[in-house]
Parts: C-alpha cells; structure tokens; sequence
C-alpha cells in the first residue's frame, strides 16, 4: 500500500482547489486563499516548500451558496460540512478527493470516509466595532475550544503550544467526553448569525487556529485581487500584506530550519474504485 507523499498531497490538493476556484468563478461565490496558502502565494508563488495544506475562506452568504451548490450538483471532489453531514463535527467544511482516503492519528471521524482535502473556512460578521468583535469571539470560545477536543479520539501533545497549556488541554478532552458536537455546533453557530457579514464593520472565521488575530475591518473580507499560486491564478483578499501581516507579523522572513515541518497527523492513500488501498508499500 503505497502511501502519499508531500509531492503527491499537493498535487491532489492543487486539483480540487482548481476546480473549486472554477465552480466559483461561475457561480460568482467569493472565495480566497488564506492562511499559510495564502502565505505561500505571497512568499513562494506556491505552496510553503514543506507544507501541504490548502486553506480557504469564503464569506459566510457565499460558503452558504456553496454548499448548497454541492449538494444539488455532482463535483469532482466530496464536500463534507455539518450542513451536510451531522456527524461532522468541525465548523468548516472539507472538499475531499475521495480516489484517496486518509487515515488519521488523533482526530475521530465518527465513520466518515475522509480523503485528501481543501478546508474552506466561513468568515461571519462579528460587529460594527473591534471590541464588539471581540466580545462575540470570546462568547464563543470555551465551546469552540470544547469542539475542537470533542473531535480528538485521545489526549496527545501539542506540536505547536507551549507545554504549559497541556494540562488546560487535557482538562477540555476530558470534558468534552460529556458533549454533543451536534449541539456545540448548533450554539456556537446561532451566535455567530446574530451579526450578518454584509452589515458588520468587523469580521473575521472563529474558527481557524489564529484565533482573534483573524478580526479585521469587513473591507478585508470583501475586496479580491488575482495572485498565482503554482503557477495559476487564484483570488486573494486585495490587501493581502495587511491580512498577512496581522497574522504572521514579519511574513516574508522565513522560519527556523527546525520549524520547516509540516504539522499534519495523518496517512494518505489511493483507493480503487471499492475503497480499497491500492499500491505497495513504500519504502520511503
């Protein structure tokens, strides 16, 4: 069984974004490249050299739209969201290639088939003003953060916070035993539409990993460019160094040679056509 590699992952994820960016330009879905995508574009022209993920964002009126146009028409690739789905149990949706199927080391599925996939991450409106932004994240948080550990199916270490937030981490996995992801997701999203995107001065997607660093002025979210990424073109906020900036500060100095890695936990394989693995195991 022949697992995939770096090489592989991006090519598989390059093809759904391709076609996701196509479905968009037809339907006129607002959508952009964000996060370490959107950070490789500026940087790279492409994917970070030793990271494989694809993140997208789309206004919370357009990842509506979008979702609703898969489920009514036949893709290419799979998308899962607990719009579609009650057993999925995240805040974003997931277009997955589904000639693949990944296997994963700490997060449960709860019987889904997963494969290799875009994140689409909605970006709601949180408020005319940046402390009422705030107000609206923080009100959510202790559900998200809840969420979040529901979906672990152990306890393990974070590769990416201090230790000293391990027992705090530890605490919610335990707690989040007691939960419905069913439910936390039904409350956290019946806050978050009290505010509608179009009418908020502030906006910003609760629920990626940069936290409250994501609130900005709603003009942030709502004018687009063009930038290449692996040498096509792909929409982008229009201020992107603003965005980028407010994330990852300094973003065009690179990290560390020890921080190169990717931070994903998972396996990838090709399946045939019965969802059984498919090659031989590779050496590598």
């Amino acid at each position: 069984m022949s697992e995939l590699l770096l090489e592989d992952l991006k090519a598989v994820e390059l093809g759904i974004l391709i076609e996701i960016d196509e479905i968009c330009r037809a339907e006129n879905i607002r959508y952009s490249l964000t996060a370490g995508t959107l950070l490789g574009a500026a940087r790279h022209r492409g994917f970070i050299p030793w990271d494989d993920d694809i993140d997208l964002f789309m206004p919370r009126p357009d990842y509506n739209r979008f979702i609703e146009y898969c489920r009514s028409n036949e893709t290419g690739f799979r998308l899962v969201s607990s719009e579609l789905d009650e057993r999925y149990g995240y805040l974003f949706a997931k277009a997955m290639d589904m000639s693949t199927r990944v296997e994963e080391f700490v997060t449960d599925s709860k019987g889904i088939e997963m494969g290799v996939c875009v994140d689409i991450f909605p970006v709601d409106g949180l408020g005319d003003t940046y402390e009422d932004a705030l107000r609206v994240f923080k009100s959510t948080r202790f559900k998200r953060e809840l969420l979040v550990a529901r979906n672990w199916k152990k306890f393990f270490r974070s590769k990416t916070r201090s230790w000293k937030y391990e027992p705090i981490r530890f605490a919610f996995f335990v707690a989040s035993r007691f939960v419905s992801r069913k439910r936390l997701i039904a409350s956290i999203q019946k806050k978050l539409a009290k505010n509608s995107f179009e009418d908020s001065k502030y906006a910003g997607s609760v629920c990626t990993a940069y936290r409250a660093k994501e609130i900005m002025e709603d003009r942030l979210f709502k004018e687009y460019t063009y930038i290449s990424f692996e040498d096509k073109s792909f929409r982008s906020v229009k201020d992107y160094d603003k965005y980028l900036s407010a994330i990852y500060g300094d973003y065009m100095k690179l990290p560390p040679e020890d921080k190169r890695v990717t931070h994903h936990m998972f396996r990838a394989y090709y399946v045939d056509e019965n969802g059984e693995r498919i090659g031989k195991v590779s050496d590598t």
